[in-house]
């Protein structure tokens, strides 16, 4: 099943350094701990850059013809790989993806789901996620080469990136993202920061929607840009992720609820 996904890694090779994408992220925690972690990705107009870019001849050689609609077990992808540590082993093995992609409709979405036992897991599952132990890039690589394990030596932009440079934390009543001084001068040094920032400075909008569904009322938030729902259980936060180069601090967040 893996081998149809090959041709996945041209567009993640530019995918990060385009306007052709945006994300949906969302928590919803229940009155127990519980919860989903969900994140979508539509890629829907990549597909237009991916034909102008190489041609629509050529195009079709590495796509697939027919319209892709399947859903990939993360216990298929985890289970057998040996750069994952057990603990995280078990936060992804219950998680999925969803892929779409239909050419003649112009349709080419991810969508991620991962569960959650507790607010303790929502915060490992939240920091693994980033840390490199299952990123975006790799995850791809993956599927395009089915090969789990195959050295990433290439320094590809990686949408977990700018999480990264953030400490996620939670527990009951309480959800921050503070921005780790030490993590922003890492990405800073990184050799692909420069094009990340290039980017960012020729009108590129990556559209990030973060929401957050809690079981009580928000009894404060610091962010400025959240906007509450009416009965004050849903918050929502929406920005462009390329705005990180200008002032990560802006996209900082503290939710006592």
């Amino acid at each position: 099943m893996m081998k149809k996904f090959r041709w996945l890694w041209i567009p993640c090779l530019t995918i990060f350094l385009s306007s052709c994408f945006e994300i949906q992220e969302k928590i919803d925690i229940k009155s127990n701990g519980a919860g989903d972690l969900t994140i979508n990705t539509d890629m829907s107009k990549l597909l237009d850059m991916m034909q102008g870019f190489m041609g629509k001849e050529e195009m079709e050689k590495q796509i697939p013809a027919k319209p892709v609609d399947t859903t990939i077990l993360m216990k298929d992808l985890v289970d057998t790989a040996k750069n994952i540590s057990a603990e995280n082993k078990a936060l992804f093995r219950d998680g999925k993806i969803h892929m779409r992609l239909n050419l003649e409709q112009k349709l080419f979405k991810a969508d991620m789901h991962f569960p959650f036992s507790n607010m303790n897991n929502l915060q490992k599952l939240y920091t693994a996620m980033n840390d490199g132990s299952l990123n975006t890039t790799s995850l791809f690589k993956g599927l395009a080469s089915g090969k789990k394990d195959e050295p990433d030596n290439a320094s590809t932009p990686d949408v977990n990136q700018f999480n990264a440079i953030y400490t996620f934390t939670c527990k009951d009543g309480l959800i921050s993202r503070k921005l780790d001084a030490e993590k922003w001068k890492a990405l800073q040094d990184d050799p692909s920061f420069a094009q990340m920032k290039q980017a960012s400075g020729m009108g590129i909008e990556v559209p990030y929607t973060l929401t957050i569904k809690l079981p009580r009322p928000v009894k404060k938030v610091d962010n400025p840009l959240a906007v509450l729902s009416d009965d004050k259980k849903t918050l929502t936060i929406k920005y462009s992720m390329v705005d990180v180069f200008q002032d990560p601090g802006k996209f900082e967040y503290t939710i006592a609820y």
